[in-house]
């Protein structure tokens, strides 16, 4: 008797951004992919093409970027339906997908990703990554981003019935939208990431010092300016701290230049493997952000590789951090952060107990195999449907 060769069924992921664009986003469509591969799925991501890759490309997962034009391709990709794009999606349509996946509403390749389902009579899910509407702090800019992104929802409605939040803050999010969503799949981490890291340090050694880390985009929303303001005042109280800053945008050259304290160390866009070394010597995490949040990954990585941490209320973040023995959650605002810096530079014992209760929480409740079970549950309930 033959035995039967089980093919894997197909998932195709659209996002807006992949990889090796990073950010919290392109991060989880990764993990989640990487973890639905274990669980026996074989991942497709659909992307743009904003950084003049190739547009496919077969490797762990099978990446198609879809052309785009070149004004806002960074923050806000507009997809160009010309004859590369017609290809690309006759390609799609002959990996001949069984699920599909649209990460957040207000990116074009969730609408297309929505449409394209349909029309191979199929149903999309959604997972929504924001817990507010975006400001770039001009206020009809902003205005009118809220008319888009509203106009936009309502058309994605119309092909998509099943939304789920990154966090709970993300769902209550959905309801201004009139949305019900489905469940959680909670933004997550690997469950041996801390044995993995534990014993690597940094490349830089700073002996001696207590050190403090922000990790992300060198942005206005995340934050990091209001950080630097905070250091560098206590830097003049304090000779045993550092900043080190991680991440790339377009405000680090113009901090780099503003801060040229000898504390304050720039490292730039980091690998993961730095990146995770960075946590393991990291005293203090510091995300102080003011953008419309998901479930910070940052948080996550800091907290599973024991930092202290000090962030502000956005998004999922108090779904992690949920009462002050987990850590500080500040308001958004310069004495705020100030205030929660110094309590922990001046207490090291505290700093201790914050690392070891962060640590247990999120490696018990924010892993990617929780995670990816629950999203290879919700798909097998639609094949009963």
């Amino acid at each position: 008797m033959k035995v039967g060769i089980r093919v894997p069924k197909k998932v195709a992921i659209f996002s807006g951004f992949y990889l090796p664009f990073l950010g919290g986003i392109e991060r989880y469509t990764n993990k989640l992919s990487m973890e639905l591969i274990k669980l026996g799925y074989e991942p497709i991501i659909i992307t743009t093409n904003h950084a003049n890759l190739l547009s496919y490309e077969k490797g762990d997962v099978t990446v198609f970027r879809l052309p785009v034009y070149g004004l806002f391709k960074n923050r806000y990709p507009i997809i160009k339906r010309n004859h590369e794009f017609k290809s690309l999606i006759n390609q799609i349509k002959n990996e001949k997908a069984d699920y599909f996946i649209c990460n957040t509403r207000f990116q074009l390749t969730t609408l297309l990703g929505a449409k394209f389902a349909r029309k191979q009579g199929k149903q999309a899910i959604i997972i929504e990554h924001g817990s507010s509407h975006f400001s770039i702090g001009i206020k009809f800019l902003d205005e009118l981003g809220k008319i888009y992104e509203h106009c936009l929802t309502y058309l994605v409605k119309g092909y998509v019935e099943k939304f789920y939040g990154v966090s709970e803050r993300c769902n209550q999010w959905l309801r201004h939208f009139h949305i019900k969503a489905s469940g959680i799949f909670y933004n997550s981490v690997d469950e041996d990431t801390y044995d993995r890291f534990k014993s690597k340090k940094y490349k830089k050694k700073f002996d001696g010092k207590i050190v403090i880390t922000y990790a992300g985009r060198i942005i206005r929303e995340k934050g990091v300016e209001m950080l630097l303001d905070a250091f560098s005042k206590l830097s003049k109280k304090y000779n045993n701290i550092i900043l080190i800053v991680a991440g790339d945008g377009p405000l680090l050259s113009t901090l780099k230049d503003r801060h040229k304290d000898s504390k304050i160390f720039f490292e730039g866009k980091l690998g993961y493997e730095d990146m995770m070394s960075l946590m393991n010597t990291t005293d203090i995490f510091c995300y102080p952000s003011m953008y419309p949040e998901g479930l910070p990954t940052s948080i996550l990585e800091a907290g599973i590789m024991k930092c202290a941490v000090i962030a502000t209320d956005r998004g999922g973040t108090k779904e992690v951090i949920i009462n002050p023995e987990y850590g500080i959650i500040m308001s958004e605002n310069l004495n705020s952060l100030t205030k929660a810096l110094e309590e922990l530079i001046n207490d090291p014992s505290r700093v201790m107990r914050l690392k070891e209760s962060l640590h247990k929480r999120v490696k018990d409740n924010f892993t990617w195999k929780v995670t990816a079970s629950k999203v290879s549950q919700a798909l097998k309930e639609m094949d009963n449907e």
